[in-house]
């Protein structure tokens, strides 16, 4: 696709979005009548942005943040906020999620526990199911999303094999405002389709669509766990051990030779160690539109904790690593070299993730996220000195917004944005629990934890979902957000 084309696609998308928000236009109440305009002022809060930090009042029309400025007036009707002593900060967004069956959360539960974590937009995965093609799909979620969700949805397809209709289809995923896709680089049959995926992310590249890319080796994982099964090594103790370190590296380094070659935006999810990090560092040293994403198990906890018999609680893809690994990926963070936080959130229960039957090659990875995610990560980051505010907002939304085409409507605060606002109180000390957690899982891998800085208020497009330690949205208030194709 040459230069022209790939404008016009983005001109496509644009106009869908467009066409998408016109009735939204009109400022008025989230949930009043065509024309009344409902206002919240959130007053004397510190506001923070990726790039600095200041004190400011923010104002609410409707859906839309209409000002942003020094001792702003209340309207006669308008709803105060008092966020005085109090961070004020663009809602989260979670790119990466897992809220429909068969986890344990379904689009409400999920989302939710977002809004309650402050976290006011997720993204999910639209897989097909038996015969339907990627777009009827997005019909059938964006149907559920508008009777399920609180917080607001982004869908990523997740098909597979990477088949010439799937190149096909790369336009029109961003025609319709969903411009990216998931590939499972852990398949056991990834390597017989490379030279059909290198053709789906040439036509992704084209489109503007990100392909997110789980990078496991999935021959060194079967190798590792032949040379455990010989030993007997068969239980989940031994998890770590048949998901080594190079099975990511190795995957890694595919993923960005695949983005070298193409010229395809890739984004590698959850990433774990310190030696894929330096695989990625090095692809983008070379200029690659190349994305690191990591997942807040991998910071705050370590390999240890999947020994005992709680240890399969703590089982994700991939497995927990080292201390030296943990503190690579908060460096990583504080020095831009990872993009973004997301928690692959993956509910189960805990009799589902402690069943006997489990083993090595049969597992259930993944763990509840969104209730608590930010809080942990204020309290581990910005309150214990490793990254500034302005990289926690960073990693937390905006970057994220703009990598997924988002930005300016999301992960900012300022005029003409989604009225997606949190209000966090930075010296807020309470303890995590599962109780909670509105996720239909029903433990946290945190519990008991000790957490300074928490989000108190909660405001997805000008309504108020989370205050006073409760989801006040109704199911059905998100929506399927449009997005503008990848540019670069």
């Amino acid at each position: 696709m040459d230069v022209s084309r790939r404008e016009a696609v983005k001109a496509m998308g644009a106009a869908w979005l467009g066409a998408r928000l016109a009735p939204q236009v009109g400022i008025r109440a989230a949930d009043g009548p065509p024309g009344e305009a409902g206002e919240i002022l959130v007053r004397g809060g510190r506001v923070v942005s990726a790039e600095g930090a200041y004190e400011a009042d923010v104002r609410i029309l409707g859906e839309r943040i209409a000002e942003v400025g020094a001792a702003l007036a209340p309207g006669p009707d308008a709803r105060v906020i008092d966020a005085a002593g109090q961070l004020v900060i663009p809602g989260c967004f979670d790119p990466h999620t897992h809220v429909l069956p068969p986890f344990a959360d379904d689009l409400t539960t999920g989302t939710r526990a977002a809004v309650a974590g402050g976290i006011t937009t997720v993204g999910t995965f639209a897989t097909p199911r038996g015969g339907e093609g990627i777009l009827d799909t997005l019909d059938r979620l964006e149907s559920d999303i508008s009777g399920m969700a609180v917080a607001d949805v982004v869908l990523h397809a997740s098909v597979w094999p990477p088949t010439g209709e799937l190149a096909d289809a790369m336009p029109a995923l961003a025609e319709r405002g969903q411009p990216s896709l998931k590939v499972y680089m852990v398949r056991q049959d990834f390597a017989e389709y490379v030279p059909d995926l290198i053709r789906v992310l040439e036509a992704a590249r084209e489109a503007g669509v990100v392909t997110m890319m789980h990078c496991e080796d999935q021959r060194l994982i079967d190798a590792a766990t032949r040379r455990l099964a010989r030993e007997g090594k068969t239980s989940l103790r031994y998890y770590g051990e048949s998901r080594p370190v190079l099975s990511e590296v190795a995957a890694t380094e595919m993923a960005v030779a695949l983005c070298e070659s193409t010229g395809a935006p890739v984004q590698i999810v959850h990433l774990s160690s310190a030696r894929a990090l330096e695989a990625c560092i090095r692809g983008r040293e070379r200029g690659l539109p190349l994305y690191v994403e990591v997942r807040p198990m991998y910071l705050h906890l370590t390999q240890e904790r999947m020994q005992g018999p709680e240890g399969p609680l703590f089982i994700g893809q991939p497995p927990l690593r080292t201390r030296e690994d943990a503190d690579a990926l908060w460096q990583g963070l504080a020095h831009g070299d990872i993009d973004l936080l997301a928690t692959d959130h993956a509910p189960w229960t805990r009799a589902q993730k402690l069943d006997p039957e489990l083993s090595i090659t049969r597992f259930r990875p993944g763990v509840s996220s969104l209730r608590f995610v930010i809080p942990i990560y204020f309290s581990e980051g910005v309150a214990s000195g490793r990254i500034s505010v302005e990289r926690f907002v960073e990693t937390t939304s905006t970057r994220a917004a703009r990598i997924m085409g988002l930005y300016p409507r999301k992960g900012v605060i300022q005029e003409g944005a989604d009225a997606d606002v949190v209000v966090l109180d930075p010296e807020l000390t309470d303890t995590v629990r599962a109780s909670d957690d509105p996720s239909g899982s029903d433990y946290v891998i945190y519990e008991g934890w000790s957490v300074t800085g928490w989000p108190v208020v909660t405001i997805r497009r000008g309504e108020v979902v989370y205050e006073n330690g409760v989801v006040t949205a109704s199911p059905g208030t998100g929506r399927l957000v449009a997005r503008t194709p990848w540019g670069g």
